[in-house]
């Protein structure tokens, strides 16, 4: 691929082959990234072949690239960081990208024992190539990238955070709303979760062995909240901070204008507001529905009431056997 092409944010990497260290690159109109609630093998592109482009290659154009400003958000699960970067997401002035497969597969190859070296700079250089001119680029990787935003974050060391969470009891309801099939995925993200941290070597032997999901999402909560509290502790407040779901939910707007002041991101204030009260009233994940929080605490209360008895039992446990494991700052 030649450098003019290159130099174009509209070649999007959309994919990244560790083994053979290869970036697939597609041609992708930009009402393709801001549709797309994930930019992954869930991307809402057109059928179309990617073109090959090696590693070595974008290393070596990496350099000669256009760099727009970036600012990222990190987050856990199920903690409204979706919301939170199409609220950021407000062209001429940001594009957010929102989970690009890329920095899932460097999550992975991280999680599986690979080595990054090489391969972190030049995918920020692809991801972080501005839209429009001026403009500045988010960046919200999958909630499991938790494991290399300390590699990202030195890799553009000018950058800053947010990452988003939410209470142990919010992120138990949610699970709890999941179909079966995502609930069967918990025990694989405790164990990535696990892998990512020290936290293991806290934990006794009977926490490590959560007697039923809830139990499981609950050391999930737990071990993400610990990658979290690693994160702040390797890279330090001055470039990350950490903003609670609830939070953010209670006033989105003045939520949403302190993290663009947080990462220095060029949006005007009556434009975000604006922007802000129009992205707030449609689900994040589902455009055409309507967002509606009343609906949304309605529903939770629903799921509390029909599994009381168990979210009774997992607290118990929790408190038993994982949170005393937990650094205090991480609760």
């Amino acid at each position: 691929m030649d450098s003019g092409r290159l130099a174009d944010a509209r070649w999007f990497a959309v994919d990244l082959h560790v083994p053979d260290r290869r970036f697939g690159v597609r041609f992708l109109d930009e009402d393709v990234i801001e549709r797309s609630s994930f930019l992954d093998t869930r991307i809402e592109a057109p059928p179309g072949e990617s073109q090959s482009l090696a590693v070595a290659d974008a290393e070596r154009a990496a350099a000669a690239l256009p760099r727009a400003k970036l600012g990222w958000i990190f987050h856990t699960s199920f903690c409204a960081s979706t919301l939170l970067a199409r609220c950021l997401h407000l062209a001429p002035f940001t594009v957010a990208l929102k989970e690009p497969l890329v920095l899932r597969r460097l999550s992975d190859a991280r999680n599986g024992g690979w080595s990054l070296d090489g391969l972190v700079a030049p995918s920020l250089a692809l991801l972080a190539r501005p839209w429009h001119p001026d403009a500045a680029v988010v960046i919200k990787p999958t909630h499991v990238a938790l494991n290399i935003a300390i590699d990202l974050l030195a890799a553009a060391p000018d950058s800053r955070a947010v990452i988003v969470t939410s209470t142990l009891a919010d992120f138990l309801v949610s699970n709890l709303k999941k179909p079966p099939d995502s609930q069967a995925k918990i025990p694989l993200l405790v164990e990535r979760a696990l892998r990512a941290t020290q936290f293991r070597d806290r934990l006794s032997p009977a926490a490590q062995r959560p007697p039923d999901l809830i139990c499981a999402a609950g050391l999930q909560w737990a071990a993400q909240q610990e990658e979290v509290r690693d994160v702040v502790d390797a890279v330090g407040p001055a470039r990350v901070r950490v903003l609670d779901m609830d939070a953010m939910l209670g006033d989105l707007t003045a939520a949403v204008a302190q993290c663009s002041a947080w990462l220095e991101l060029p949006l005007p204030a009556e434009g975000l507001a604006a922007h802000v009260r129009e992205v707030g009233a449609r689900n994040a994940k589902a455009l055409d529905a309507p967002m509606d929080p009343r609906r949304r605490a309605y529903e939770a209360g629903i799921v509390v009431q029909q599994h009381r008895d168990a979210l009774v039992r997992a607290g118990e446990w929790l408190q038993a056997h994982v949170i005393p494991a937990m650094r205090p700052p991480a609760t």
